[in-house]
């Protein structure tokens, strides 16, 4: 399994090392015996102007999942969706016959995150 937590904490670096003003805050979720995350970048003022959903290898799958990514694009939130690099042929068709709309797509290595398998 995917480390996500690690992957998460990385992105969180990389995106207030950019931007000292931002805070990233993360939490990760389970379901099953699958994990996902939601990390949230905060301006200044501590508004949300992001959410980025990051999945597992089978978290995209779950069958809230498109209804997450959907309902925080119709919250008004940007929204993007980190999934692994294998994943992205069956992701990408999944999303569009389930309804997704709205957010952007990234895989790890366009993030320059490098998954581990966590033991």
């Amino acid at each position: 399994m995917t480390d996500l937590s690690r992957i998460m904490a990385k992105r969180a670096e990389n995106v207030t090392a950019r931007d000292p003003d931002l805070t990233v805050r993360y939490s990760l979720y389970t379901e099953d015996i699958t994990e996902w995350g939601i990390l949230h970048i905060l301006d200044f003022a501590e508004r949300v102007i992001g959410l980025e959903f990051f999945e597992s290898e089978d978290s995209w799958m779950r069958p809230n999942a498109v209804n997450d990514y959907n309902m925080a694009v119709h919250e008004g939130y940007p929204v993007s969706v980190v999934i692994p690099d294998e994943v992205f042929p069956r992701f990408n068709r999944t999303m569009h016959d389930r309804g997704g709309e709205g957010f952007s797509t990234y895989l790890y290595s366009d993030l320059n995150l490098a998954p581990r398998i966590r033991a």
